[in-house]
């Protein structure tokens, strides 16, 4: 008998995890995914996307509390509706506070734990453990998905397939013969996994695929039956034959039902995904993500859909020139290479299709890719991007899937298929995991990240915005520049272009030009708080005080959480001698947790000393020395309101 069936897996053995095997390739999956991810211990934070996830997110940065978790079901942030994500994340801040490497830590072992997941729902299923730990070691080690657990801003990735794997297991443990209540776990484990992102909104259809193979739970009458079920049943005339056979059978202890009663059993699964795709496109749409079709058309999109599927499978086969943004085609999608996309997905599909009962993994495999990655591949488009490395952490299992079951078929028994076979397999699985390796190291730099990014895309604004951005908050002013002011030049119509560079010019000195940079974002969106508040800062220096002040204020009405507009607010009043108004923004910005507090205070005790508090002003200066007893300022602020008190008291 082959070695192919020595490895097989009982139901029983998997459910009570009584094989070694299975335990020994869990833990080895777990140990290399750690193994190549660790690294990211040491990583910062990404300037794109991980401010509004984490630092400058006052509720994540706050903690878990009640307020926070209220928080998380009832405001949409940043375009999106993830409360589970947001609360994994104050989970984070509460344990590791501003320092990153508790936030990468905690991506890295969910990835690691969905590999093991995984592996144990495919192992179950299927009764394969070779073949299961090799779709979860490519899962685990593929380049493309190295996105999704070194982004910190991607959490909610790595969390809603921790959950949608929980329910896939959950599923294949009720449909081999396990209670009810695995299926009710099922479905509050899909519950969770869209609470924390509105991927896995596919993830029944996967059920029903599943269903079909390996689980075959389908009843087939006489006639369905001899073209569409699995040729499971047909004498084997050989051992390998048979080795085979019993690979693409159900097993024997799948609870059968006809399509009808197995649709019927998912009819609450996909209620749950109508209510939450509703939900993603509401909260899409409220931040203006979504784009218009005015904007780019139902044609562009359709083009680049069936181009995106391909580029996808290319970068599986060939991970190169992976980039955190890869900007909208143009001119190079033209109508030669869609229908050249087009009829290679065709060819296919038909493959799939016509050796349906041969071959079922195969048919599943591809389907599980088009359908899961049908959400993502921009016929409803989420901002400008064109596709995005992270869209592929759960479709391409279904690629895995397929190639890791139909490559054994097609190599010839004996020698090739027991020795040569798995030491390719090993062989792709140690170069996936070096390529991944130094993947991962991209991200250990901003710059270095974003400029890669920028050399493997075509030339886009983002690509500049991004790179200068990162070198501004870096020190390298000069390099900034150069790049921002290319971004302006590729997008004269972006405000945040026009914001970059106004704050590289401030930065580098050039107080005019900021200003005018900031003025023209704001004439093209006058709804960044930011670009108000820098401007009235500028304005302040060239004491033009009312202009200023209405900046500030327009900041404020945009966000009233903008610690710097309060803190600037409160001195611009101080300065007009509006002492009740100073001391109220002041203590708006240390309510806030602004994180120079002793200037929202030193403040305060100048705006008592305004209004004849001199006591209060004493005690308050008293607290900031106490505090920072190395300022000096505040020493000296304190020395001169004691010397008035006790000229105040000799008179």
């Amino acid at each position: 008998m082959s070695r192919i069936k020595q490895q097989r897996l009982t139901p029983s053995q998997v459910k009570r995890g009584r094989s070694w095997p299975f335990v020994a390739t869990s833990v080895a999956l777990f140990g290399a995914t750690i193994l190549v991810y660790a690294q990211t211990w040491s990583f910062g934070y990404m300037t794109v996307d991980d401010p509004a996830y984490v630092t400058a997110n006052r509720p994540v940065q706050q903690g878990l509390s009640l307020q926070g978790i209220v928080w998380s079901f009832t405001n949409i942030h940043d375009s999106n509706w993830i409360p589970l994500t947001w609360m994994s994340l104050m989970v984070d801040s509460s344990i590791y506070g501003v320092r990153p490497a508790g936030y990468h830590l905690t991506n890295v072992v969910l990835h690691a734990l969905n590999c093991v997941l995984l592996f144990s729902a495919l192992a179950l299923a299927t009764r394969s453990l070779a073949k299961s730990a090799f779709v979860a070691a490519l899962f685990a080690l593929h380049p493309l998905h190295v996105e999704s657990v070194a982004w910190i801003a991607e959490r909610k990735d790595v969390l809603s397939t921790f959950f949608g794997l929980l329910s896939l297991l959950m599923y294949v443990r009720y449909s081999l013969g396990a209670t009810v209540w695995n299926l009710a776990a099922s479905l509050l484990f899909l519950i969770t996994s869209l609470l924390a992102k509105q991927t896995l909104v596919t993830l029944p259809f996967v059920f029903l695929l599943l269903d079909y193979w390996p689980l075959g739970r389908i009843k087939f009458d006489a006639f369905f039956g001899r073209w569409a079920g699995p040729r499971s049943t047909s004498g084997p005339s050989n051992p390998e034959d048979e080795a085979r056979l019993e690979q693409v059978s159900p097993p024997s202890s799948a609870r059968k039902r006809s399509l009808g009663r197995l649709v019927g059993e998912k009819i609450p699964f996909f209620a749950v995904s109508v209510v939450f795709s509703v939900i993603a496109a509401a909260a899409q749409s409220s931040g203006g993500a979504v784009r218009t079709f005015q904007l780019l058309p139902l044609y562009a999109r359709e083009m680049n859909a069936v181009s995106v599927y391909v580029a996808y499978l290319w970068k599986a086969v060939f991970p190169h020139d992976l980039a955190v943004y890869y900007p909208y085609p143009q001119a190079e999608l033209n109508a030669t290479v869609v229908t050249l996309c087009a009829a290679f997905l065709v060819a296919i599909t038909g493959v799939a299709i016509v050796s349906l009962r041969r071959f079922p993994f195969l048919a599943v495999g591809w389907f599980w890719y088009l359908g899961t990655l049908l959400p993502m591949v921009g016929l409803v488009q989420i901002g400008s991007q064109r596709m995005a490395d992270r869209y592929t952490y759960f479709p391409l299992i279904g690629v895995f899937l397929a190639v890791t079951w139909l490559i054994p078929e097609l190599v010839p028994a004996g020698f090739a298929r027991t020795r040569l076979l798995p030491a390719a397999a090993l062989t792709v699985v140690g170069l996936l995991g070096i390529a991944a390796f130094e993947q991962v190291r991209l991200w250990r730099s901003n710059v270095i990240l974003l400029r890669h990014a920028k050399e493997s895309t075509n030339e886009h604004l983002l690509a500049h915005q991004f790179l200068g951005s990162a070198l501004l908050d870096e020190g390298q002013i000069k390099e900034s520049l150069v790049e921002l002011k290319e971004a302006v030049r590729l997008g004269p119509w972006s405000a945040p272009a026009h914001y970059g560079y106004g704050l590289a010019s401030q930065k580098a000195g050039r107080f005019n030009e900021a200003a005018a940079e900031y003025r023209a974002a704001l004439a093209i969106d006058d709804r960044l708080a930011e670009a108000h508040n820098n401007l009235g800062f500028l304005l302040l220096k060239e004491r033009k005080f009312d202009e200023a002040k209405s900046h500030y204020l327009r900041a404020l009405e945009i966000d009233d959480t903008l610690v710097d507009a309060q803190v600037n607010l409160a001195f611009l009043n101080l300065t007009l001698r509006d002492y009740p108004r100073a001391i109220a923004h002041a203590e708006r910005a240390l309510a806030l947790g602004p994180q120079s507090p002793t200037a929202c205070r030193l403040c305060i005790a100048l705006a008592l000393e305004g209004e004849g508090r001199l006591d209060e002003a004493v005690n308050k200066l008293q607290e900031v020395v106490a505090a920072a007893p190395n300022d000096q300022i505040a020493r000296q602020q304190l020395n001169r309101i004691l010397t008035i008190k006790r000229h105040t008291m000799h008179k």
